[in-house]
């Protein structure tokens, strides 16, 4: 019975190291892509769509 209780500290360290490693990759990912909703995508995003715009804008006069 010894022997079972002294394993059980070791297996509780793993699966907080491993839900620990978890959490930080997918707060690593959060954190390095930025959704369509942030002001600083909506920017980029008017930038890339204005140009194609004025093209079109051009094409019909």
């Amino acid at each position: 019975m010894a022997q079972q209780q002294s394993g059980f500290p070791y297996l509780a360290v793993g699966i907080s190291i491993l839900l620990g490693c978890l959490f930080l990759v997918l707060f690593f990912l959060a954190v390095t892509h930025q959704p369509d909703y942030m002001p600083s995508r909506q920017k980029q995003n008017a930038a890339h769509v204005q140009p194609s715009g004025a093209i079109n804008k051009q094409a019909e006069t």
